[in-house]
């Protein structure tokens, strides 16, 4: 614990240095100076705090929170990220009574915010261990629960003992699969550990029920096939790049959303292609044109209801997308082959519904499948949707679990 406290140390004071060189890091600097002043609660009603890293653990906390609000309206939630690309889009949008960056985790930033909190109890997800914020709620005998933990077995959580000394500080530990609990129960005791599931398939659900159109991506499908790529890389798009040369199917249009949206990345991504490439940014939404390049991000998930075939990215890298977001449409997504890492993308490649593509070969015979014989993609999709109903519910068992602490 000594090393930790002179390595956080060190990290708080040269991180306004690191802030100079890194705009991302500023930012989350910048949030951080102002968190305390953002928590404005009532002293006089309880409060939930949970913490989550970025957006995609944000997602999976989502459901909780929001099932926390319907059953225990008379509770507050705070709700705090560690990065910028998640405070940030979610900011002015979460059901959250108090939004804010988490603090350096000292000593003192840790017994400062817990003593303005007063939490009923804290929730962290997935991977959100920090020492001092978990030594300061276990000192005060507040309850934390880790949710929708994942775990692996050369993890730091399982190869140091300080590691298991942290495991050891929450109440209860909420994992999404078997292999997660068996290596939790090896460190803890195994009478506060309980496999939960995934909430993310409950969150994925949920957006299809309701329902939202978007009538730009219905002005450029106008009536064609549609491709969506979704949180792609440079990869997806050679691999789209140099299928297109030769496949001029015209009843197949292409909506690529890539997973960085800065102006730079753009334009080099929109230069790949042999073709005029529409952009969302500048209205261009006409037939005419059969790849759109989306310049924004929040509307991936919603706009998958609008395709026949998804590609989702990073699986020619080392951190695959969402595959369930396409896949609760009832439509086969392809991946790359990068993928044993997620349970729930194995799952579904299982199940037959979500494809592993190698090359551009690949690609090009699910396009022609799309173009000639759609039925046979139509009951690949299926099984993805049934796949995901059979593992949802992950929300309520979660509740179960916490409630008794309300």
């Amino acid at each position: 614990m000594l090393i930790y406290q002179l390595l956080i140390r060190l990290v708080s004071f040269f991180a306004p240095i690191a802030g100079l060189f890194n705009a991302k890091f500023k930012q989350q600097l910048s949030g951080q100076k102002k968190s305390f002043t953002l928590i404005n609660l009532d002293a006089h009603r309880p409060v939930v705090w949970m913490h989550v890293a970025s957006l995609g653990e944000y997602e999976q906390g989502l459901p909780v929170l929001e099932k926390l609000k319907s059953e225990r309206p008379d509770y507050q939630i705070a709700l705090s990220f560690f990065s910028p690309s998640g405070y940030e889009n979610v900011k002015g949008k979460a059901p959250v009574d108090a939004l804010f960056y988490l603090p350096f985790d000292t000593k003192a930033n840790a017994k400062k915010l817990v003593d303005l909190l007063k939490p009923t109890l804290a929730l962290f997800v997935k991977y959100e261990i920090w020492p001092n914020y978990l030594q300061e709620l276990e000192r005060q005998r507040i309850p934390t629960v880790l949710m929708v933990a994942r775990f692996y077995p050369d993890q730091w959580f399982f190869r140091y003992a300080f590691g298991k000394q942290q495991l050891h500080r929450f109440t209860k530990i909420l994992c999404l699969n078997d292999t997660s609990a068996i290596l939790a129960k090896s460190v803890v005791s195994p009478a506060m550990v309980f496999n939960t599931g995934d909430t993310r398939f409950d969150r994925v659900t949920a957006i299809a029920k309701s329902d939202i159109q978007l009538e730009w991506a219905e002005e450029f499908i106008a009536g064609r096939k549609c491709v969506i790529l979704g949180s792609s890389w440079e990869e997806e798009h050679i691999l789209l790049a140099t299928v297109l040369r030769e496949f001029h199917d015209p009843t197949i249009c292409f909506i690529v959303v890539p997973h960085k949206v800065d102006p730079k990345s753009i334009g080099t991504y929109r230069s790949q292609f042999a073709e005029p490439v529409a952009l969302y940014s500048e209205h261009a939404f006409q037939s005419a044109h059969r790849i759109l390049l989306v310049d924004r991000i929040g509307m991936l998930s919603s706009l998958y209801r609008h395709a026949d075939l998804a590609l989702v990215g990073g699986g020619f890298k080392t951190g695959l997308h969402n595959v369930l977001e396409p896949a609760i449409y009832s439509i086969p997504v392809l991946i790359g082959p990068n993928y044993h890492k997620f349970p729930e993308a194995s799952a579904l490649v299982e199940k037959g519904g979500v494809i592993v593509i190698t090359n551009s070969d690949d690609l090009e015979l699910y396009l022609q499948t799309l173009a000639r014989q759609p039925r046979v993609l139509e009951e690949l999709g299926i099984q993805n949707r049934l796949g995901i109903e059979e593992s949802s519910g992950a929300t309520d068992r979660i509740y179960d679990q916490i409630k008794t602490f309300l």
